[in-house]
């Protein structure tokens, strides 16, 4: 049977610098909504940067029709997200860090919120990386560098950390991000990294200088098929 999922991320609910470009984030948001229930669609993974504080609330509820997973984005706040998250977490938990698995795939979802990995979430991360799966991880920030200015300016703290544990296993992964508000795609020996277009606005991948445009949003969607994993991005 065949699984399809969509990635959405950076939608940026009632954020001051989306409105200032020419965004309606949440007109966006209900566009692609629309779209994902056209395709019948029931599983969603948000990549982090909800917005606003208090559009936490109307975010969640737009989605409670859905089998949500989300990974959280330096533009959220844990302590509010998990107000209208409810899953099976333990009570202390501090930052939103689990696994799902299915019969060919281990999905680990990362907090990135703090714009660094935690020990305590790498310690956990490298214990579930051991597994026969092939791993797709789920996290706002890319790991692999690209030759974009925004890279060099606004890129995870520590991320070598990550990118070494991953590449010490001979596992297949597949890292699934956002942040940089582009469609990119890269490899590097056993990590293919995508990058998702924000639901808000875009930046272009320019080496020297941040260019923003509100011409286009989308999100990916993920589709799996027994062993194999496409992906592919829908634009609007």
């Amino acid at each position: 049977m065949i699984k399809k999922i969509a990635y959405i991320t950076d939608i940026h609910i009632d954020e001051e610098f989306p409105k200032s470009v020419g965004v309606d984030a949440r007109q966006n948001w209900e566009t692609i909504l629309k779209d994902v229930a056209s395709r019948n669609i029931n599983d969603i993974i948000y990549g982090g940067d909800i917005g606003e504080k208090s559009s936490n609330a109307w975010f969640f509820e737009s989605l409670q029709n859905y089998q949500l997973s989300i990974s959280l984005g330096n533009h959220d706040d844990f302590s509010e997200v998990i107000k209208h998250y409810k899953n099976d977490f333990p009570e202390d938990l501090k930052e939103l860090s689990y696994c799902q698995e299915y019969d060919f795939f281990k999905f680990i979802f990362l907090d990135s919120s703090a714009e660094v990995i935690s020990e305590k979430q790498l310690k956990w991360l490298q214990a579930e990386l051991i597994t026969q799966k092939k791993i797709l991880l789920c996290i706002h920030h890319p790991i692999l560098e690209i030759p974009a200015v925004i890279d060099k300016r606004f890129s995870l703290k520590g991320r070598e950390k990550i990118q070494t544990l991953l590449q010490e296993i001979p596992n297949t992964i597949t890292i699934f991000c956002g942040h940089y508000h582009m469609k990119d795609r890269r490899s590097d020996k056993n990590i293919t990294q995508y990058i998702t277009p924000a639901g808000s606005y875009q930046v272009e991948k320019d080496p020297d200088e941040i260019k923003v445009h509100s011409s286009t949003f989308g999100y990916r969607i993920i589709e799996l098929d027994k062993d194999q994993m496409h992906t592919e991005v829908v634009l609007f």
